[in-house]
C-alpha cells in the first residue's frame, strides 16, 4: 500500500491557506503475475512516483482521477488498482505521512494486500463504492489542491543548491511558494529536519544534509561519516587522493559515493558565497575524492561558480592526477545501426573517434550559414583512454572478467535503498522515443525493437565524444546534424567550463562518463531515469578506477 495526504482549500475563502480539508489517499495494487514480487514492488513504486510528481500533479478531483486512470492503463503489469480516499476533515497542517514509504515496507504491503474491489465513478462529487468510505467530499467552485509535495519542491531546490546554503526567502521563491506560504514552508522544513534530510545551519539558512551510515565496527567498509565544518582538516601527503570525481546532480553524488568504502564527507559551508563538499574514500586500493557543483542561479553565474569549485578542488588536493566527470546525459538515437542505438540507463564513455581526436566538443555558436563554432577538449595523457579500450576488449573476450559494472550497480542499489531518492530501474514502457515529423512530435519505435524487460537488462556501453552547447541542444534538428558532423554519442549540460578549469590547472588525464536519462542532454524534467542513469554511470566509473595501475611505495635505501 502507498499513501499520501492532500490538503484542500476553497480558492474563494478568505484565507485559503489555513481553511483546509485533509484527505488521505491510499493505493493498493494487484498484478497479473502473482509470483513476480520484485516487479510488483518496482512497478507500484514507479506508479506512485508518477502520481506524486510535482510537475504533473492535478489541481482538482477530475484531473486526479483521470491521471490515475491513464497511469493504470500505462503500467501493463498492474491488473487492478484500488484507490481509497478518506476525508479527515481537519483544518491546518497536521503530521504528514512519508511521500513514499520505506522500500522494505513497500514489498511487504504489496505481497499482503487483500482482494477487495472498488470502483471509481468519474463524477465531480466523487461518490465512493465498495471499500470507499460512504462520504461525500464537499465540492466548492474554485476548489484547489494544496499538496504536501510542495515539501518535495523545497527538497529539490536544496539538492540543486547543495552544498550551498539557502536563505528562507530565496528557497521559497525558487520552490514556487508565495509570501503567504512562508509559515507553511517553515513547517515543512522543520519536518524535513526531524527526518534528518535538511539542516538549519545558522541565521535562517538551510542546507540539504547527506546521511551518515554508522557502524559498531570502526573499520566497516560501509561506514560513512558526514561532518559539517567551517574549515577542512589537514590531510597528510600520504593520504591525499589521486583521483577526483565531479558531479552536478544530488543523485549523481549519492550514486558515486555509494561506490566507495570507508568514506568521510566534509561539508565546508559559508553563509555567504560558495560552500564546498568533499567525500574522501576508497575504491579498491585507490583513494578518491568526490565533489558536487551547485546548480542554482542563471547560467553565467552557475558556470563561474563551477569553474571556481574545480579550481578549489584541485588546489586543496594537489596530488590529484586523474579527473572523472560522472553523471547523466542525453543519448543520440542511432536509426542506422540498432546495435549502437542507446537506451535509457545505458552509458556513454567519452572516447575520441581517432587516436588524437577530442573527447568533448562544445558548440558555442551556430553561424548564419548553419556551420558550428566549436571548442574541443582532449586529454594530453592517454592513460584513461588506453584503460577504457583494454577494458572493452577484456569484457568482450574474457568470460571470467565479464561485465563487472553490472555487479557494482546491483551492489550499490542495495546500499542506496534507505535514501529518499529511488534508484530502481523505471519500467521499460517509460523509455519512449519521439521524433518531429512534418512539424509534429510523434512516438517512434526504437531501432532494434522495444525493450519489454522490466528487470535490469544488461547496459550497453557506447564509446564516442560527448557534445554540448545551448545553440544545438535546444533544437532536435541541430542535435542530429551536429552528431552527424562531429560523431558525438551524446550530450550533457555544458561542462565545457569545468573542462576549461581542468585544463587550466594542468590536469592532463580526464574522462566523461554519462548515464543516459533522456534523448536530449540529461536535464529534462521527467526525472524518473536520472537516478538510475547516474547509478549506471557510477558503476562503470568504479570498474574503470579499479583498472588503474597501483603506485608502488618507494623502496627504502
Amino acid at each position: 500500500m502507498f499513501a499520501l495526504k492532500v490538503y484542500m482549500s476553497d480558492a474563494g475563502a478568505e484565507n485559503p491557506e489555513t481553511e483546509m480539508v485533509e484527505e488521505q489517499r491510499e493505493f493498493r495494487f494487484w498484478f497479473h503475475d502473482p509470483e513476480d514480487t520484485d516487479s510488483h514492488a518496482a512497478n507500484a513504486n514507479e506508479f506512485f512516483q508518477e502520481i506524486i510528481d510535482p510537475e504533473e500533479f492535478p489541481k482538482d478531483y477530475i484531473g486526479f482521477i483521470k491521471r490515475v486512470v491513464v497511469l493504470v492503463r500505462k503500467y501493463l503489469l498492474i491488473k487492478r488498482m484500488e484507490l481509497e480516499i478518506n476525508p479527515m476533515f481537519s483544518s491546518g497542517f497536521g503530521d504528514e505521512s512519508e511521500l513514499s514509504q520505506n522500500r522494505t515496507q513497500q514489498e511487504q504491503h504489496v505481497d499482503t494486500v487483500t482482494t477487495k474491489t472498488a470502483t471509481i465513478e468519474k463524477s465531480p462529487s466523487l461518490k465512493r463504492s465498495g471499500s470507499f468510505k460512504e462520504r461525500r467530499i464537499p465540492t466548492k467552485k474554485g476548489r484547489i489542491l494544496i499538496w504536501v509535495a510542495k515539501k518535495q519542491r523545497l527538497l529539490n531546490v536544496l539538492e540543486d543548491a547543495y552544498p550551498n546554503t539557502m536563505a528562507m526567502g530565496e528557497l521559497c521563491r525558487l520552490a514556487g511558494f508565495s509570501k503567504s506560504d512562508m509559515e507553511t514552508a517553515s513547517y515543512m522544513l522543520n519536518d524535513l529536519m526531524e527526518k534528518g534530510l535538511v539542516k538549519e545551519i545558522e541565521n535562517g539558512r538551510w542546507m540539504r544534509l547527506p546521511k551518515s551510515m554508522e557502524s559498531n565496527d570502526s573499520s566497516a567498509k560501509t561506514q560513512h561519516e558526514v561532518r559539517v565544518v567551517k574549515d577542512l582538516p589537514q590531510i597528510k601527503e600520504s593520504d591525499q587522493p589521486s583521483i577526483a570525481v565531479i558531479t552536478l546532480l544530488y543523485c549523481e553524488k549519492l550514486a558515486v559515493d555509494a561506490m566507495m568504502e570507508r568514506k568521510t564527507t566534509f561539508v565546508k559551508y559559508k553563509t555567504e558565497g560558495e560552500s564546498q563538499v568533499y567525500t574522501i574514500g576508497m575504491i579498491g586500493p585507490h583513494k578518491v575524492v568526490t565533489t558536487k557543483l551547485a546548480r542554482i542561479g542563471n547560467l553565467e553565474s552557475a558556470m563561474i561558480s563551477a569553474g571556481n569549485t574545480i579550481t578549489r578542488l584541485l588546489g586543496t588536493f594537489n596530488k590529484i592526477e586523474h579527473v572523472l566527470l560522472v553523471g547523466v546525459g542525453g543519448g543520440v538515437p542511432n536509426f542506422e545501426n540498432a546495435s549502437q542505438h542507446p537506451r535509457l540507463g545505458d552509458v556513454i564513455v567519452s572516447m575520441s573517434t581517432d587516436r588524437d581526436g577530442p573527447v568533448y566538443i562544445h558548440c558555442g555558436k551556430l553561424e548564419k550559414d548553419k556551420s558550428f563554432m566549436t571548442q574541443t577538449y582532449a586529454p594530453r595523457d592517454s592513460l584513461i583512454q588506453d584503460l577504457i579500450l583494454a577494458m572493452q576488449q577484456k569484457s568482450e573476450t574474457d568470460s571470467y572478467f565479464g561485465r563487472p559494472w553490472e555487479r557494482y550497480r546491483e551492489q550499490a542499489m542495495k546500499v542506496l535503498q534507505s535514501e529518499q531518492t529511488r534508484f530502481d530501474k523505471p519500467p521499460a514502457s517509460c523509455d519512449k522515443l519521439f521524433r518531429t515529423v512534418n512539424g509534429e512530435r510523434v512516438e517512434v519505435v526504437h531501432p532494434g525493437g522495444e525493450d519489454d524487460t522490466d528487470g535490469m537488462r544488461p547496459m550497453t556501453i557506447i564509446y564516442g565524444p560527448v557534445g554540448s552547447g545551448r545553440p544545438i541542444v535546444k533544437s532536435e534538428e541541430e542535435r542530429i546534424e551536429f552528431a552527424m558532423v562531429t560523431g558525438v554519442a551524446g550530450y550533457d549540460a555544458d561542462y565545457h567550463v569545468v573542462l576549461d578549469s581542468i585544463e587550466g590547472n594542468r590536469k592532463d588525464s580526464f574522462v566523461l562518463i554519462r548515464g543516459i536519462s533522456d534523448y536530449v542532454d540529461g536535464t529534462k524534467k521527467k526525472f524518473e531515469w536520472q537516478a538510475y542513469g547516474a547509478l549506471s554511470a557510477a558503476a562503470y566509473m568504479k570498474a574503470l578506477i579499479l583498472s588503474f595501475p597501483v603506485e608502488e611505495p618507494l623502496s627504502q635505501v
